[in-house]
């Protein structure tokens, strides 16, 4: 790291590309059904930006474009063809804690397929700023339909004297999209200033004012809400608010239809250990609620902790059980590595793997964790530095290396480019022979032939060792 100047954590280095993606450093390399991480290193203090695909052992498998934001990178389904995701464009980190750009889908050929935008005369809190496409760093989810639900912000005015600011102040307003792929076409917009009866600005955790957000001015809008998840539910839609803690159900007309709300309930009773706020990836499983049946779950990675509320509370996955009919909540599970906490003040996701077991990215942080399904923890990944605690386990630095997002998730790569070759002279009039194959998941072994311009021999059949193989013929 050192001999880089300005890296903050030991980088890779190979002879047939020019990727520099980091070391891994792996607490007990567990390796389920589902083989690769899934994750996008970036902030001002990662080396390389870019999409990442590397397997349990920190060996590469897929660098992505370099020097690009990649934001919630992972594998979805489309049409029930496997695809590759991901956001770039115009990040304003934290306290904003936003963006305005486009989302990729790449086939397993890694061919750029689909590019989904969202157009239009938003305003952003820096004035004049315009952008080709407006989608927000916060979420991508495919539906079955193979429409992609994602978020957006929009600075505008509002009153708020209920909160002590202006009659004409300024608020960022959270919006929904379902984006038809392929034409762009808006199938459904939802706008949380439309619901302030239902989601009223006093119901914020984020005091006006907070950090310099008084709402006098454009640059001083007031983030309220904060949504940073959608994904399908009953029909309609189920949003995250980080700043009202809540989980909220909202039909095809945009009305609420219940809150889940992680300090008092909402319009729930909270069991012993639900509790949330400052929640990432919020998910309903199943989205659609059997007839028979007045329960879900809910899980979610629980940030509990912000830049105002400073490491209080460490962030942790939870899994609970939502009761609609007695409108109670119990909690499943809680996934804490207890001798190592993790306090987040951003970011994050949870997922379910096949095998039962839990992968939780932590966001702000980049360690990267694996969980029994009842709460043991099984592996840790760091990809980046941290700041640790004296008592253990790490907090958010003001300067952070992160990953929004990370997965554990089955892949198969079949690039049209060809492999990388890079072959040198070395000792006893041999050659060192280096070959790569960026995104190849189905090599086994590599043949080398050499002679002259008319008449090649087999000099060696080498096994693939890691992203790069050296042979020496």
């Amino acid at each position: 790291a050192d001999s880089a100047g300005n890296a903050t954590w030991p980088y890779q280095r190979f002879k047939t590309m020019s990727f520099t993606p980091p070391y891994l450093e792996i607490s007990n390399k567990y390796r389920p059904a589902e083989g690769y991480l899934f994750f996008a290193p970036d902030g001002a203090s990662e080396y390389q930006l870019a999409p990442l695909i590397m397997d349990m052992e920190g060996e590469l498998v897929w660098n992505g474009p370099l020097h690009e934001h990649a934001f919630g990178f992972g594998v979805q389904d489309y049409l029930g063809e496997p695809v590759l995701v991901w956001w770039n464009g115009t990040v304003y980190p934290e306290p904003v804690g936003r963006g305005n750009g486009v989302v990729y889908l790449f086939n397993s050929s890694y061919e750029q397929i689909y590019e989904v935008m969202l157009p239009g005369n938003f305003l952003e809190q820096v004035p004049n700023a315009t952008f080709p496409s407006n989608i927000d760093v916060h979420e991508i989810f495919i539906t079955k339909d193979g429409s992609m639900l994602v978020t957006a912000n929009n600075v505008t005015q509002a009153n708020l004297t209920s909160v002590g600011g202006p009659a004409h102040g300024w608020v960022v307003a959270a919006l929904v999209y379902e984006i038809e792929i392929g034409t762009n076409n808006v199938l459904f917009s939802w706008n949380s200033l439309d619901h302030l009866d239902q989601l009223p600005f006093t119901d914020s955790v984020y005091p006006l004012g907070s950090e310099g957000y008084t709402g006098q001015t454009q640059p001083q809008a007031w983030g309220y809400f904060h949504i940073n998840a959608v994904s399908p539910y009953d029909g309609g839609y189920l949003i995250s608010s980080r700043f009202l803690c809540s989980a909220i159900a909202i039909g095809t007309d945009g009305r609420v239809k219940w809150r889940l709300e992680g300090r008092n309930g909402g319009d729930f009773t909270l069991g012993n250990g639900t509790d949330f706020c400052y929640q990432h990836d919020v998910r309903a499983v199943p989205e659609q609620p059997s007839s028979t049946t007045s329960t879900f779950i809910l899980h979610m990675h629980d940030n509990h902790n912000s830049p105002i509320d400073n490491n209080t509370v460490p962030s942790s996955g939870k899994s609970l059980s939502v009761d609609l009919t007695s409108k109670h909540v119990t909690l499943i599970q809680r996934y804490l590595n207890v001798s190592g906490p993790i306090y987040s003040t951003a970011q994050g996701n949870y997922q379910p793997l096949r095998d039962g077991s839990v992968f939780i990215g932590h966001g702000w942080i980049p360690v990267l964790e694996e969980f029994t399904h009842d709460g043991q923890i099984l592996s840790t990944i760091q990809f980046g530095v941290a700041e640790a605690r004296p008592e253990g386990g790490f907090i958010s630095p003001l300067v952070p290396t992160l990953s929004y997002r990370a997965f554990k998730q089955p892949w198969v790569g079949c690039p049209i480019l060809p492999p990388s070759v890079v072959a040198e002279r070395a000792a006893n009039d041999s050659a060192a022979v280096y070959v790569s194959w960026n995104g190849a998941t189905e090599v086994e072994a590599w043949e080398i032939y050499g002679g002259n311009t008319t008449e090649l021999a087999r000099l060696a059949v080498v096994p693939k060792q890691g992203f790069e193989t050296l042979a020496y013929v």
